[in-house]
């Protein structure tokens, strides 16, 4: 189950927005909290796992460390000590390597200097947590390790002053997010501004290891700084959410369409398209043969390559040899688009039919008057026919007789023979309108 990154950046900021406020809290309430945990982990082991992560959740919020670690262990889909006797959660709790690394990673830093003596159970789930964080790294895509990264950096500085000072001595050592002395310093300013001591301390060490152009670019950014919006302000409206499932729909509509429509191909069109783009198929023969599963393999992974929010694993998962539809609509526009002839008569009926792509006139002309300046007969009789007949869909393109007769005469000079027939039918059909 692949989550929405922006659905789960509203969810999980929406609970850890307070989380600076809420960690003064916490410690106050240290008993409730506790024994909240305990019956997270109890409701788990009754299979009530949408009750048990709502618990944790809350109590993440409130500054309970051990909650903050048990949620990442049950998003990277580790197993939770004590609920053996558990149905499987992976139905209700896919892993979520984001979720977990962003858990993972406020555990790991979370701050008890503020606050009583912690427990030993709360100690070991932080050292827990911290030694979790490079394996789940390990098995997380550069651009998902970023979007945890930077989810975890708006938690800090959604927080109070003393969490902008965290967050600053985070990107100074380069713990839990990259190093970065520029950002560093500008949590540190903005900290000691609003009167965190530590701050200033910290500030007034790291400011001599810096170069003037690191200490502009940080200064410069305080002053325009703002702590970012909640929710809110940020997420998409109902309606905007509703208008983007219906589009999902209609592309499901489409693509469902479409595998008919494309199953008719030739595989000898698909052979021609393959070695436009250099897969080299092997012989042309209208034939699924080895070299060509091997070539569809090639351009199956070449359209993934540089997909930076996929693992290798994830890109592996789609070189099978046989195109889907959607992979079958790319291929021909991938091969119009280096100019080759069929490749730009198939993608232009493409357009006509609505296979895979919106039905649009304009654009089904465009890429067919393409084709036919390479002298493809069967392009002038598919210009003849839009010409003829007109289109539906966006970019209506209206009947007209005399560009229809120009493109099929043309197919006809070119050897095609049912361009003839229908050369001579609509010269009837225009005669006897006349009459």
């Amino acid at each position: 189950m692949t989550r929405n990154p922006m659905t789960f950046a509203r969810k999980a900021r929406k609970a850890l927005g307070g989380i600076a406020a809420a960690s003064v809290l916490a410690f106050g309430v240290a008993g409730p909290a506790h024994a909240t945990y305990e019956a997270g982990v109890q409701a788990y082991m009754n299979g009530q796992y949408a009750q048990a992560l709502d618990i944790w959740q809350r109590f993440a919020v409130a500054g309970d460390v051990r909650s903050k670690k048990i949620l990442g262990d049950v998003y990277s889909g580790k197993a939770i000590e004590g609920a053996k006797s558990a149905a499987s959660p992976l139905e209700e709790i896919p892993i979520d390597n984001v979720q977990a690394l962003v858990w993972y990673t406020l555990a790991a830093y979370h701050d008890f200097t503020a606050y009583q003596t912690p427990s030993a159970h709360e100690v070991n789930a932080r050292i827990l947590a911290e030694r979790r964080l490079p394996e789940i790294r390990a098995r997380m895509s550069t651009a998902d390790v970023t979007k945890a990264e930077k989810f975890v950096a708006q938690t800090f500085e959604s927080g109070s002053a003393y969490d902008l000072y965290r967050l600053g001595d985070m990107y100074q050592k380069g713990a839990g997010l990259d190093k970065d002395n520029s950002r560093a310093l500008q949590m540190f300013a903005l900290a000691k501004a609003r009167g965190v001591g530590e701050a200033s301390a910290a500030y007034e060490f790291l400011e001599p290891l810096m170069n003037k152009k690191e200490i502009e670019l940080a200064l410069n950014t305080v002053e325009g700084w703002q702590p970012p919006l909640p929710p809110e302000y940020t997420g998409k409206t109902p309606q905007q959410e509703e208008m983007e499932r219906l589009r999902r729909e209609l592309e499901e509509i489409r693509m469902a369409e479409a595998r008919k429509a494309v199953s008719d191909i030739d595989v000898e069109l698909i052979q021609r398209s393959l070695a436009a783009l250099g897969f080299r198929p092997g012989s042309i023969d209208n034939k699924l043969g080895p070299s060509t599963r091997e070539a569809i393999r090639r351009f199956q992974y070449s359209t993934v390559a540089r997909d930076l929010t996929l693992s290798e694993p994830e890109k592996q998962s789609v070189v099978t040899g046989v195109l889907t539809p959607k992979q079958t609509v790319t291929l021909f526009k991938d091969a119009a688009e280096v100019e080759h002839p069929m490749s730009e008569y198939v993608y232009g009926i493409m357009h006509v039919r609505g296979i895979g792509v919106a039905q649009d006139g304009k654009a089904a002309v465009d890429w067919l008057e393409k084709a036919a300046d390479h002298n493809l007969a069967i392009a002038h009789y598919a210009l003849g026919v839009v010409f003829r007949d007109g289109t539906t869909g966006l970019n209506e393109v209206s009947p007209d007789e005399r560009k229809s007769a120009y493109h099929f005469a043309q197919a006809a000079a070119l050897g095609y023979k049912p361009a003839n027939d229908a050369l001579r039918r609509l010269s009837f059909e225009y005669t006897r309108d006349i009459d």
